[in-house]
C-alpha cells in the first residue's frame, strides 16, 4: 500500500490556515444568518392592523371610559365664531364627566381682545370679569360659553364622522392611528352654539393613541357659521386621562 506523505512547506501551511479560517468564517456567516432568520419570523407584526371604523368605535368606547381630561381648541387662521357673536381665538381647559369644565379662553369681543375664565358645574356657572378679572356666577342663559361642552363635541366627532380611511402612517406620530373623515357640520353645534345647515361637509382627522384607544387629537377643516372661512381649521387635542382633576365653584 502506498504510504501519501504531504509534507507542509510554509506555502502549504499558509494555506492551510486560510482553509481553516474560511471554514470557520462561512459557518459563522451561516450561524448568523440562521439566527437573523429566526428572529424575523418569531418578532410578526408589532401592532394588529384595524379599520377605520373599528379605530373609531373603539376609540368611542375608550372615551365612554373617561372621566377627566385635559384639552384645547386652537386655529390655524380666524376663529370660532360664536352664536353671540364672540370669536373665540384659542381655549385650554380640564373637563369631568358628564357636565362640569374649567377654561382660559382668549376671545374677540365686538373687535377688543378678552381673555376669560370659565368655569361650568352642572347648571352652575361662573366667569371672571373682562376688566377687573374678579369671578362673579352667572345667571341662567348669560354664560357666552353655554353651550360649549368639550365632551359632547368629541363625542359627536367620532359618532357622526362617515367616509372614513385609514390615514398614511407617514403623516401621523408614531404609536397612534390616524383616521380620516367627513363630518357634518352639526356635529360643532356644541361647540359654536348654532351652525349654518348648508355649510358643506367638514373634513377631519382623528388621532388615536394606539394603546390605549382613547382620541388624542381631532382636526377639522371648513366653516360652521356663514361668518367663517371655508379653510378655517380647528385643531382639538385631549390629554392627561383620568387625572386628579377636581372643578370646584371659584367663589
Amino acid at each position: 500500500m502506498a504510504l501519501c506523505v504531504i509534507v507542509l512547506t510554509p506555502d502549504h501551511v499558509a494555506a492551510t490556515r486560510w482553509l481553516s479560517l474560511g471554514f470557520v468564517g462561512g459557518l459563522l456567516a451561516f450561524m448568523l444568518t440562521a439566527c437573523a432568520s429566526s428572529q424575523v419570523e418569531v418578532s410578526g407584526p408589532s401592532q394588529e392592523t384595524l379599520s377605520p371604523s373599528q379605530v373609531v368605535s373603539l376609540s368611542s368606547d375608550a372615551l365612554s371610559d373617561i372621566s377627566t381630561f385635559r384639552f384645547s381648541l386652537s386655529h390655524n387662521e380666524g376663529s370660532t365664531v360664536l352664536s353671540n357673536g364672540i370669536q373665540v381665538l384659542d381655549v385650554n381647559g380640564t373637563a369631568a364627566t358628564p357636565n362640569s369644565y374649567r377654561i382660559t379662553a382668549d376671545t374677540l369681543v365686538s373687535g377688543f381682545f378678552v381673555n376669560s375664565q370659565i368655569v361650568v358645574i352642572g347648571d352652575d356657572s361662573y366667569m371672571t370679569h373682562p376688566i377687573t378679572q374678579d369671578w362673579q356666577q352667572l345667571t341662567p342663559g348669560a354664560n357666552p360659553f353655554s353651550t360649549f361642552d368639550p365632551v359632547k363635541m368629541v363625542r359627536n366627532i367620532l359618532n357622526q364622522v362617515s367616509s372614513t380611511v385609514l390615514t398614511p402612517s407617514n403623516l401621523i406620530p408614531a404609536h397612534t392611528y390616524g383616521v380620516d373623515g367627513q363630518l357634518p357640520a352639526q356635529a360643532l353645534a356644541t361647540l359654536t352654539g348654532g351652525v349654518d345647515e348648508t355649510a358643506p361637509p367638514l373634513k377631519v382627522r382623528l388621532i388615536v393613541d394606539r394603546t390605549s384607544m382613547a382620541p388624542i387629537e381631532a382636526r377639522v377643516t371648513g366653516r360652521t357659521t356663514v361668518t367663517e372661512s371655508d379653510n378655517l381649521v380647528r385643531t382639538v387635542r385631549l390629554s392627561e386621562f383620568n387625572s386628579d382633576v377636581v372643578i370646584e365653584p371659584p367663589l
